[in-house]
């Protein structure tokens, strides 16, 4: 009975040191719409993604520079996403996505389309 209980309390440690999330300062470099044609990589005859308005928001995370691919069925953007401005954000866990806090706290998934390193800014800092 004591292992079980051991194992159930090890486990429940694990899960919430899992969920700990760690945000960190980044600076947005630049917002650009695209319409939804230019989503399209290939000629095709499908038609173009039904509404919604896509941005591809850059952003400063340290040494490195991302590009994320925000979408929304209205053209709204969070009002605390202005270029020049600090944005409280993190990498996700397998650096496919990029998570920005928007003006109410949630955290907003996007897409990283690509990343670099940030220029003039030595390597580690």
């Amino acid at each position: 009975m004591r292992i079980i209980l051991g194992v159930a309390m090890l486990m429940l440690a694990t899960l919430c040191v899992a969920q700990t999330v760690t945000y960190r300062q980044g600076t947005i470099l630049d917002i650009q719409p695209r319409n939804a044609a230019s989503a399209v990589h290939k000629a095709t005859d499908a038609p173009p993604p039904p509404g919604g308005v896509t941005y591809e928001i850059t952003v400063q995370l340290g040494d490195m520079v991302y590009v994320g691919r925000y979408q929304h069925q209205s053209d709204y953007l969070p009002s605390n996403w202005v270029v020049g401005q600090p944005v409280e954000m993190r990498v996700g866990k397998h650096k496919h996505r990029i998570y920005l806090k928007n003006v109410s706290g949630k955290e907003v998934a996007l897409v990283i389309i690509t990343r670099h390193a940030a220029q003039g800014v030595p390597a580690g800092k």
